[in-house]
């Protein structure tokens, strides 16, 4: 393993990780100066209001009384409110501007900015909703239509649907939305870190979406397994893609942590949306990594926010490594909330459209 463990454990820095979803915790033993804070009795499951808990600040005060070092506050996802109570206590924010995620995460808008740099996305028609639009987008797009709002999580704001009347009860009349065709082939994602020193990004994982045994919503993400299983042309496409896609980031001064959704159809790859964030994957992706002795991308992400420069080996290029190894699948609710999940160092699916065994399903089912 690289020493950027000992590097970030003789900083004068406390990292507080705000966990919400118990299921996107990590454990990082190896990092003595790092301190999850979850409260499963919260009443609202909301980061910035765990943040803004007399028992959270209460832990976080008596921790850096003990060590002498200074408060920085990992959020899962930004917030207005984590943003105010760092400025209000002087903490570091180990996260972009709230703006600035809502800006890149917002369907809408990521569709208008890949447009306008050329780069590869799903044909789409941005209207309000209504009957009238939504017609207009079948005689486009054909019978079978994808809908989307501006945000939503685990699927939440992508719906399939193929008649007006089955999303009225669903979607606000007048609402923006985006409507997609559904065309059939398999995602694939990456995780990336945006750093000082250029972009480092994973090799894509093949995504688990709408499977019946874990889910009720074809589209809601049920896991992920890297190797992805693509042709190498497919991966090229990703890398190239992805590269591309930092670019637009670095002009908005984005840093850190993101991850991107793909489509491939018909050996055409396209940029489905961008996490601009932690991504669901970070924890298992961040195990996997230090399995293989791999420099976390996550520990770069904390690196980058206290413009701390490391000087272990970062293995930039480590696009092409095949030993990072590893899958997890998670069970969703009616709701789209993980109830249960299990991973391993192993693939789970030997093909690209995923086929898991049943003995590994019965981890979760």
């Amino acid at each position: 393993m690289t020493n950027i463990f000992d590097e970030l454990n003789q900083l004068d820095y406390d990292f507080f990780f705000l966990v919400v979803d118990k299921f996107l915790d990590i454990e990082i033993p190896q990092l003595t100066n790092f301190h999850s804070i979850y409260d499963q009795n919260l009443s609202t499951k909301n980061s910035g209001f765990l943040i803004s808990q007399k028992s959270t600040q209460d832990f976080i005060h008596t921790t850096v009384e003990k060590s002498g070092h200074k408060v920085a506050i990992v959020p899962f996802k930004p917030s207005a409110k984590i943003d105010f109570v760092c400025r209000q206590n002087n903490w570091t924010l180990i996260a972009n501007p709230t703006q600035l995620n809502r800006q890149i995460e917002d369907k809408i808008k990521f569709y208008s900015l890949c447009n306008q740099n050329k780069l590869p996305v799903i044909p789409s028609l941005i209207s309000h909703f209504s009957e009238k639009s939504y017609l207009e987008a079948q005689n486009k797009f054909g019978q079978t239509l994808v809908v989307q709002t501006n945000f939503g999580w685990a699927g939440n704001s992508s719906h399939l649907s193929d008649n007006y009347h089955s999303l009225k009860s669903v979607i606000e009349e007048n609402t923006i939305v985006k409507f997609s065709p559904f065309l059939k082939g398999y995602s694939l994602i990456n995780n990336c870190c945006q750093t000082d020193r250029g972009l480092i990004q994973s090799p894509p994982g093949l995504q688990y979406t709408g499977l019946k045994e874990l889910t009720n919503n074809p589209l809601a993400t049920v896991g992920r397994q890297w190797p992805s299983l693509a042709p190498t042309h497919i991966q090229q496409q990703i890398k190239k893609i992805t590269l591309d896609f930092s670019q637009i980031l670095a002009k908005l001064n984005y840093k850190g942590y993101f991850g991107l959704d793909f489509l491939v159809n018909h050996d055409q790859v396209y940029l489905l949306e961008c996490n601009p964030r932690l991504t669901a994957s970070f924890a298992l992706y961040t195990q996997m990594e230090i399995n293989q002795k791999v420099t976390p991308l996550f520990l770069l992400h904390l690196a980058e926010f206290i413009n701390f420069k490391s000087e272990s080996d970062l293995n930039i290029d480590r696009f092409d490594n095949q030993h990072i190894i590893g899958s997890e699948i998670t069970k969703k609710d009616s709701n789209g909330t993980t109830i249960k999940k299990y991973s391993d160092f192993i693939q789970f699916s030997n093909t690209l459209t995923p086929l898991i065994d049943q003995e590994i399903m019965t981890k979760v089912i």
